[in-house]
């Protein structure tokens, strides 16, 4: 049922609100949609969206991460109309352990009224927290895929699209990666040509070339890691341009080669060797941005036998070579 006065070609859409939202997690898709309906007012005037900002509290008034008040015209407490599309914003971690239950069991409960749910950023930890993302593909902000995974073990992260489609769920990576979602939502709605006209007036392009990994460090931030993983990252992180075997590790830190290798992986989700690939590969992209070396030399001291080397590394982490990576993030002074 559609709600009262509203064109049956209107689809609602519900930006979930919770505390320290982050702006452009709201911001962005609005945006997105908005100039939609400005474009479809002159070509078909009885279709387009009603965007609605919803709290996932009883309050209306809600803080945004910046400061800035957010007023919701409803709360999950008074919705009275049906929902097309629903997508919950992201908010900072420890909001997420503060919530109240009701946020999931709204969730649980709406999702066989909707046609499609989804998130922007840590809004995934709330459709995983609600059960809603068992046995599905997601992708969260690049920063937190690790934590994601390992909190949620039945869902599949990859941290590299901007947004991964598997119906009926929609999740997008972090921040700004939430119009990317938009703009893929309205090309589903309306077309790719009302998506272009849309994505060329918002100054975007429809569809990002690269990955989001590209633009964070391929480790988890270091507060994040377990004791066992920050110890290793400490004893190799001066040493990543020399020769440096498993025997060298566990026998620093006293364990057997064999109960290093086992708990490492249990702790870290990787083996040894391709933690150590990621921290030379998070040095390179460091030197990358923030020197004028070759890239022949940053090979070097990061460990790589030769530039093809680290070359192929970029390629298989981040779907783009050295010299691509420095002339899109380098910085100037």
């Amino acid at each position: 049922m559609k709600k009262e006065g509203q064109p049956a070609g209107v689809k609602n859409i519900v930006l979930l609100v919770l505390p320290q939202v982050q702006l452009l997690d709201i911001a962005g898709p609005l945006d997105v949609f908005t100039a939609a309906n400005r474009f479809l007012n002159s070509s078909k005037p009885d279709s387009g969206y009603h965007v609605y900002l919803v709290s996932g509290t009883s309050e209306k008034i809600i803080c945004s991460s910046s400061g800035m008040p957010l007023s919701c015209s409803h709360t999950i407490y008074d919705i009275d109309f049906p929902i097309d599309t629903l997508l919950v914003a992201g908010t900072t971690l420890c909001v997420l352990n503060e919530i109240s239950p009701d946020i999931y069991h709204y969730l649980q409960n709406i999702k066989p009224e909707v046609r499609r749910m989804g998130s922007v950023c840590v809004g995934a930890f709330v459709l995983a927290k609600a059960g809603l993302l068992d046995g599905k593909q997601v992708t969260t902000h690049w920063k937190f895929a690790d934590t994601l995974q390992k909190s949620y073990p039945k869902l599949e992260v990859n941290v590299n699209p901007f947004f991964i489609c598997d119906k009926p769920i929609y999740t997008s990576g972090g921040v700004s990666s939430g119009m990317d979602l938009a703009l893929a939502l309205l090309e589903e709605d309306f077309g790719k040509s009302l998506a272009t006209e849309v994505a060329r007036h918002l100054v975007l392009h429809l569809k990002r070339s690269g990955m989001q990994s590209q633009f964070g460090e391929t480790l988890p931030e270091y507060e994040m890691m377990s004791p066992l993983t920050k110890d290793v990252r400490d004893l190799l992180k001066d040493k990543l341009g020399e020769t440096i075997m498993i025997e060298y590790i566990a026998e620093s830190l006293n364990m057997s080669i064999r109960n290093f290798s086992r708990v490492f992986l249990k702790e870290s989700g990787m083996t040894p060797g391709r933690f150590l690939e990621k921290m030379r590969l998070d040095q390179a992209k460091n030197m990358l941005e923030y020197t004028e070396m070759s890239v022949d030399m940053i090979a070097d001291k990061c460990g790589f036998s030769n530039a093809a080397s680290l070359r192929r590394v970029f390629l298989r982490n981040i779907s783009i070579s050295p010299a691509q990576y420095r002339e899109a993030f380098k910085t100037t002074e």
